[in-house]
């Protein structure tokens, strides 16, 4: 793994709690209205880098089955301690332990944009791997960087690579998705110097 995802990895460990604390009513509730409008009341779904388990109550909420995880030991700490009896897991998304086509939804805002460019095509790979049909939705900051320092607040300094919208919509065209659309949207941090791309795709089904 990529020293300076690392970094981020043991970053967003350290500040697990606080970061569920301050992010924890600022969630994308009209993004994940969507998400769960297109996969179907019920839909088994997987939450690829949950953090501390910030969209599982949304996204149950909405109707869906959610199986969450992350490489955050103490992010899915906290997780067991809110949600006990649902399906949480430390895990490396690159690698995930699922079969084939086992889900009808991906959820990963921001999951991605730790890994080095090179590396980002394997990892949707891998996502859309474990995806049999329905939503997915992804989300990057704007731009053209391969794990520049940004900051994101309560963690501090982490790393991220950036795409561009036409990136992000070869990027889910190249694993087979269809109905792509591409949003752009304001930082929820408030930070006049950073946008992020929503991107959705489909899979029929």
């Amino acid at each position: 793994m990529d020293p300076r995802t690392e970094r981020s990895i043991a970053a967003y460990d350290a500040a697990a709690e606080a970061y569920q604390q301050a992010w924890w009513d600022e969630r994308p509730l009209d993004a994940v209205r969507t998400f769960a409008r297109q996969a179907g009341r019920g839909a088994l779904v997987i939450d690829v880098a949950a953090g501390p388990v910030l969209d599982v109550r949304v996204l149950r909420d909405a109707g869906l089955f959610v199986v969450a995880g992350d490489r955050s030991p103490a992010a899915m700490a906290i997780g067991g301690k809110l949600f006990p009896k649902k399906p949480l897991a430390v895990w490396d998304y690159r690698r995930l332990p699922f079969a084939d086509a086992t889900f009808e939804g991906v959820w990963a805002p921001a999951a991605l944009q730790h890994l080095p460019r090179a590396e980002v095509r394997a990892a949707l790979a891998e996502l859309r791997r474990v995806q049999r049909t329905g939503p997915i939705f992804l989300s990057f900051r704007e731009g053209s960087g391969d794990l520049e320092p940004a900051r994101d607040e309560p963690v501090g300094d982490v790393y991220v690579t950036s795409v561009t919208e036409p990136e992000l919509k070869a990027l889910l065209a190249d694993r087979g998705y269809t109905s792509i659309e591409v949003e752009r949207r304001p930082d929820p941090a408030g930070s006049r110097d950073v946008t992020w791309l929503y991107g959705w795709g489909r899979l029929p089904g």
